[in-house]
């Protein structure tokens, strides 16, 4: 079938935006405030999920990255590379099980950053941005919530 064909056939275009989205940026703005801001968390996971990444590997130039490294660094890159990403998707679809994986990414974010050794760089940067996010969601979706009672 050609695109003229599905046209004449009264199909929807193929369009990037929701439109689902884009009427209730009106009707409900807390609502439509909280799926942007969730995309937005969706994208800081997606990165630092690459970032974990990217210490697992070795991108840094050194020719085996795990060798000398903890056992606990090794689980906390481990998991952070599969939770983030995964994450990241709930977070854009604005699920319910997004959000979940999410908190329990946060909260291992948290507990690594509390407990890792001292050469672990950002870990306090990430965690106090994850506390800050986990603050703005619970904002966000009280307002979200009245919105709709």
């Amino acid at each position: 079938m050609t695109a003229g064909a599905d046209d004449e056939a009264g199909l929807p275009g193929i369009s990037l935006r929701d439109s689902h989205l884009q009427a209730d940026r009106v009707a409900r703005p807390w609502s439509w405030r909280l799926v942007m801001f969730l995309r937005g968390v969706a994208v800081f996971e997606l990165v630092k999920g690459l970032v974990f990444w990217g210490l697992l590997i070795g991108s840094g130039g050194s020719p085996n990255p795990l060798e000398g490294a903890r056992v606990s660094w090794f689980v906390a890159c481990t998991f952070f590379v599969a939770a983030d990403p995964v994450a990241a998707v709930g977070l854009w679809l604005a699920t319910s099980w997004g959000v979940v994986i999410w908190l329990l990414a946060a909260l291992g974010q948290l507990l690594w950053a509390a407990t890792a050794a001292s050469a672990a760089p950002g870990r306090w940067f990430a965690a106090l941005v994850s506390l800050a996010l986990i603050g703005a969601y619970i904002y966000l979706s009280m307002r979200a919530r009245r919105e709709v009672s």
